[in-house]
């Protein structure tokens, strides 16, 4: 059954998403559950001067925006969440070193574990002030903590977007059913304190790990069914699946 898909990210990247959504046929609609303010981190200009460094990456809001280090390649070594994240720098010219696919945990651990990174090195974690509360965040600093050295700084607040509550009270009123697709955490947050699971449940589509987990905490029984969906591969594949009435086997 065909579906209007609302796309949860925040600006420009949910009209973006529409838009490619519509050139195979689907119906999508934007309503962003975050927005970013964004903040300056100096000290990543100057990463690795003094020691060896990781710039460690787990959203592509920050990989869009970070501060090039000068260092990659000789003293400074980038870590990203694969395959959006670490693309999202490799397309700004920023070589990753170590990725993982997953979550914070993942990546993470994969530091905590590579060769590459020496005891004494430092790690550099931007990331947004709502992820700073994540137990998904707090648990990568941990790992990285056993034989690093951490700063971590909120470079970007994630907002909820003043009408959100309006724009999902109006999907009450939608001709066809609604799907859903999330990339964060904080957007289930804000979606749930907009009264979003008041809505009738539909098709859910959850894209990473911290999404998935995030999803399981939150979600109330009846919007629990939700299909698992990899970044590495078009977003339409999923919702193909599911219009066609499929059981998401990826599921929670």
């Amino acid at each position: 059954m065909p579906h209007t898909w609302i796309i949860t990210k925040s600006q420009p990247h949910a009209d973006s998403v529409v838009i490619q959504l519509r050139r195979q046929n689907f119906l999508g609609l934007a309503i962003p559950c975050i927005e970013h303010q964004w903040r300056e981190w100096p000290e990543l200009r100057r990463m690795g001067a003094s020691a060896p460094a990781v710039l460690f990456v787990t959203s592509r809001a920050a990989a869009a925006r970070v501060d090039v280090p000068q260092g990659i390649g000789q003293s400074v070594i980038v870590a990203a969440i694969a395959p959006t994240t670490s693309a999202t720098l490799e397309s700004r010219g920023i070589k990753v070193g170590i990725s993982a696919r997953g979550g914070v945990r993942e990546l993470a651990q994969a530091v905590h574990d590579s060769p590459a990174v020496p005891a004494d090195a430092e790690v550099f974690y931007p990331t947004s002030d709502a992820a700073l509360r994540q137990p998904e965040h707090l648990a990568g600093v941990s790992t990285l903590s056993r034989r690093l050295k951490v700063h971590t700084k909120a470079v970007y607040s994630t907002e909820a977007p003043a009408n959100l509550a309006q724009e999902l009270s109006a999907l009450r009123d939608a001709l066809l059913p609604c799907g859903y697709c999330f990339w964060s955490p904080s957007a289930i947050e804000n979606f749930a304190a907009a009264k979003g699971f008041s809505l009738s449940p539909g098709p859910v589509v959850l894209v990473g790990g911290s999404t998935e987990r995030s999803w399981r905490e939150t979600a109330p029984p009846p919007w629990r069914r939700a299909f698992k969906h990899g970044a590495d591969t078009p977003l339409e594949w999923s919702l193909r699946f599911l219009e066609r009435g499929q059981d998401g086997g990826g599921g929670n």
